[in-house]
Parts: C-alpha cells; sequence; structure tokens
C-alpha cells in the first residue's frame, strides 16, 4: 500500500505564465466558437439585433476564456495539494511511458 504524500511539491510553483496561456487559448477557442455562430447567424433567416449578436459574441468569447483559466487554475492548484482526496489517483494518466 502506497503512502500518499503530504508534504509540498517545492519543485513546481504556481506559474502564472502557464495560467495566462491557458487564458489567451481559451480566448482563441472562445472566438472561434463565435465566428462559427457569426456564420450560422448571418446564414440563418432570423434578423437579431445587432447589439444583442455582439453581447453574444462577447459571452461566448470570454467564456472561452474563463474555461481555460480555470481548467489551468485547477489543475496546478491539484498538483500542489497535500490533502490525498484533491491528488489523482493515477498521476500517469494520459502520459506514454519511455
Amino acid at each position: 500500500m502506497q503512502v500518499p504524500n503530504t508534504e509540498l511539491n517545492f519543485r513546481k510553483p504556481f506559474s502564472g505564465m502557464r495560467v495566462l496561456v491557458a487564458l489567451a487559448i481559451g480566448l482563441i477557442l472562445g472566438s472561434a466558437l463565435a465566428y462559427f455562430f457569426k456564420v450560422l447567424i448571418d446564414n440563418s433567416p432570423a434578423e437579431v439585433d445587432l447589439r444583442r449578436l455582439r453581447l453574444f459574441y462577447l459571452m461566448v468569447i470570454s467564456s472561452g476564456g474563463l474555461a481555460g483559466f480555470a481548467i489551468e487554475t485547477m489543475r496546478q492548484l491539484q498538483e500542489a495539494a497535500t490533502d490525498p482526496m484533491y491528488r489523482p489517483k493515477k498521476p500517469n494518466r494520459g502520459r506514454r511511458g519511455l
């Protein structure tokens, strides 16, 4: 039986730069999704107020950025957590062994 490591991992401090990169990636993906919706709405027979469309696009783009920000922040906080409940059961999940 493995003994959970309850010490903080000081080798990998919280990286704000990685969070900002994840935020930028989320904003880019949100922009791509907003553009897809724009093309879809422009080619539909529905007439929607321009101000509402702009607010909708802003909401989609900001939601993408917020998702990227939240996912990377929670991932880094989970790595640094001392409580075994927050530790991943399989730390190498998704990674190939060499």
